[in-house]
């Protein structure tokens, strides 16, 4: 808990300071008021201090760079949307599928195209407020520079955060995932961009012809259900999770709006208080980021002029079809399944722990890879979440389960503990089995229908026996990576069992 207080910390004084230097900007270079630019400020340097750091120096430039031009690009795509709807709406779509295509050139472009999410948010806000009905050129190049002032306070604040408590200003990003080989059809990757676009281009049409001038937040709904889930599960519960949580944001954002003045400071201050439990919540249930998330849009919106009260029941309308639109077109048009998201997650996993023993055998730090493996973990458990709801539901009613491939993700996620409790303890010589059992399952998990070699012997005590028990766990559930229907348990029970020796 404390982790993510200071990771909130650190974002939210980058936040403040990329907010004031926008309203300094806005007042005395631009001309402006100063919300014209310290809204969309706030939303840059917010998305962008979610991002893990650690990437070099010229990934770093590149990076700033970009964002510069995207924010300098979302006022004029704002006002293409707000006055040609048609060409806006095909080029949003454009960049926000072409952002996850592009992701099969590697970790740098992926790391590029994270960018877009957030400068087409910046489009949105400026289509739906007098932002979009300005002269585009001049408020475009100081979008630009308030997007570069965002991108260097959170770099900065980092830098100095990480030499005042030596710890890192961000959690790191997971461990990449070992290739799968190139199979027939559409990769996961182009899979997802398609849904993307399909599911855009229904928001856009049917919140242009159902909520006139408010179709931005049919839009800003079926997006975020679409960006992130991986497997029809996960998409299915995180678009409820997000429609949930979006509508009581929109419903928070109207008793605000209710007691303290839209445009006054309190409402300012309130906006940076709401980010700041949204981003401490995260990772409880995505749920509270969805409502904190659309509460601060909801009162950035009401700065502008737009009363929440009075459009509380279009918001309402809105989100719900923006999510039930990209669940509809995840689950039926070229869905990925649940088996595939869940390997590559393991495969994340497994290498981030494979990292860890190696640093341990080497006698290095173990902070950034242990890190790593928490940040994977976090992603593989979004994958077998559903599955657990379930399980527990059917559970009840008494309906027996064979082995599914979440009982993989299941079984690596209950090594977390053990995992901490090794990095918090001596090396131990029987890390090198343990090591070479992880080898193992990285192959298996690869080509899962493939035998499993005999494992190392586990070894006898604590924490290094619990890790290994949670690791043949896993290698009993792999073979349900490389099947369709569930594996029936051995005998019958309900446990997963080790992998049979071959002697």
């Amino acid at each position: 808990m404390l982790t993510k207080v200071y990771y909130s910390t650190v974002a939210m004084v980058a936040v403040l300071g990329s907010f004031f230097t926008a309203v300094e900007i806005a007042r005395h270079a631009a001309g402006y008021p100063g919300a014209v630019l310290a809204v969309p400020a706030v939303i840059f340097a917010f998305t962008v201090s979610r991002r893990p750091g650690g990437e070099p120096v010229p990934q770093k430039v590149m990076a700033a760079v970009a964002l510069s031009v995207l924010a300098g690009a979302s006022v004029w795509l704002g006002a293409q949307m707000a006055g040609h709807p048609v060409i806006g709406g095909a080029v949003f779509v454009a960049l926000m599928a072409g952002s996850i295509w592009t992701r099969r050139y590697g970790a740098a472009v992926t790391r590029l195209g994270a960018l877009v999410p957030l400068a087409l948010i910046a489009a949105l806000l400026s289509a739906g407020t007098s932002t979009g009905h300005l002269v585009w050129w001049p408020i475009c190049g100081w979008m630009a520079l308030v997007g570069c002032s965002a991108f260097v306070w959170v770099r900065v604040v980092r830098l100095v955060a990480e030499r005042l408590t030596g710890l890192a200003g961000s959690p790191p990003a997971p461990a990449p995932a070992k290739r799968a080989a190139k199979r027939a059809g559409l990769s996961p990757r182009d899979r997802m961009a398609l849904q993307m676009a399909v599911a855009l281009s229904a928001a856009f049409s049917l919140g242009h012809l159902m909520f006139g001038q408010h179709w931005q937040w049919c839009v800003i709904s079926a997006m975020v259900v679409s960006l992130g889930p991986v497997g029809r599960g996960d998409l299915a519960l995180k678009g409820v999770e997000r429609g949930l949580g979006a509508m009581a944001g929109t419903l928070v954002a109207a008793l605000i709006a209710a007691v303290a003045e839209p445009h006054g400071t309190t409402s300012i201050v309130l906006i940076f208080v709401v980010l700041a439990v949204a981003t401490t919540l995260r990772t409880y249930n995505y749920a509270f980021y969805a409502a904190g998330i659309t509460t601060a849009l909801s009162m950035f919106y009401a700065y502008f002029g737009q009363s929440p009260q009075h459009l509380l029941l279009i918001r309402l309308q809105a989100l719900v079809l923006g999510a039930v639109l990209a669940v509809i077109v995840g689950w039926f048009l070229v869905p990925v399944r649940t088996v595939d998201a869940v390997r590559a997650r393991l495969g994340a996993a497994l290498a981030a722990l494979a990292a860890l023993l190696d640093a341990r055998r080497d006698g290095a730090s173990t902070a950034k890879a242990l890190a790593a493996f928490d940040a994977a973990a976090t992603n593989l458990n979004a994958s077998v979440r559903s599955h657990r709801l379930h399980r527990r539901a059917t559970r009840k009613l008494g309906v027996a389960h064979g082995i599914t491939p979440a009982d993989a993700g299941e079984a690596l996620l209950a090594a977390r503990g053990p995992v901490h409790a090794l990095a918090a303890s001596v090396p131990d010589p029987r890390e090198d089995a343990t090591a070479e059992t992880v080898k193992l399952l990285r192959r298996a998990v690869s080509a899962p229908a493939n035998p499993l070699p005999e494992l190392p012997e586990p070894a006898a005590t604590a924490p290094l026996a619990d890790l290994d028990a949670a690791l043949r766990r896993l290698a009993a559930a792999i073979p349900a990576l490389a099947r369709r229907r569930p594996v029936e348990p051995a005998g019958g029970g309900g446990a997963l069992q080790p992998p049979v020796s071959a002697a």
